[in-house]
């Protein structure tokens, strides 16, 4: 799981951006085809499978304690890493954002697919069941309700998303931007070593290894630098 989805992260980070342009709206489609109908099944498959597994096992102190501790888990992630975010931030992640952090966090398909992958013993059946209310409840509840808080919070609703960060400039995350006061210290940080090194190194982007290595690493820099950085660079 771990592994599939850090493969994930890196493919729509670096691979995206080496896809032309027409290729990088084709794949974003299709993804969100496949997103979309992943969505549908996994839900689709919780609600049926919640009137006609026929081993629910339902323990009612167990279901509750369960409701409580995923509420407490939850409250025991956002609020204190939003507190240590807001160290090296700007604008703070204010109280209004982190109540809704903490409200809208949806528990689905990953749960419910290690609960329902053994259910041979009733402690098994027990952890599927509670497992499918939390579900249900958090998704029904917490999916309903979630338009009516962001506008109790003062919170815009119906915004268009922000540009995607392929289509964005490739000196966006280099410090001295606008937006570098958007960003904690760690993601600046690592923004920084990203733009100047990661990303010329697996992609087509500029500046190129050339510019932003030392001298003395040169010609291992011409090694790494792809003709395609070559040519817009001196397009520029």
């Amino acid at each position: 799981i771990v592994s599939v989805l850090f493969c994930g992260m890196c493919q729509a980070h670096y691979t995206y951006n080496n896809l032309s342009d027409d290729s990088r709206v084709r794949t974003k489609s299709f993804f969100e085809l496949l997103n979309f109908l992943a969505e549908n099944f996994i839900f689709s498959y919780i609600g049926v499978s919640m009137f006609t597994f026929p081993k629910h096992h339902f323990d009612v102190a167990f279901i509750c304690t369960s409701f409580i501790a995923v509420a407490l888990g939850r409250a025991a992630n956002i609020y204190p890493l939003s507190f240590l975010l807001n160290f090296g931030r700007k604008p703070k992640i204010s109280r209004n954002y982190q109540h809704v952090l903490f409200f809208s966090g949806m528990r689905g398909a990953m749960a419910f697919a290690l609960a329902i992958r053994n259910t041979m013993s009733k402690a098994r059946q027990t952890f599927l069941t509670t497992t499918s209310l939390i579900v249900i409840g958090s998704v029904i509840f917490v999916g309903g309700s979630v338009t009516p808080l962001l506008t109790c919070f003062g919170i815009p609703v119906g915004v268009d998303e922000e540009p995607d960060h392929a289509e964005e400039p490739d000196h966006a995350a280099l410090p001295g931007t606008p937006h570098r006061s958007e960003k904690s210290w760690l993601a600046r940080i690592w923004g920084g070593f990203d733009t100047k090194y990661m990303k010329p190194l697996l992609t087509h982007s500029k500046p190129t290894l050339i510019d932003t290595l030392p001298p003395c690493c040169l010609p291992v820099a011409r090694m790494l630098t792809t003709s395609e950085q070559l040519n817009q660079a001196s397009c520029f």
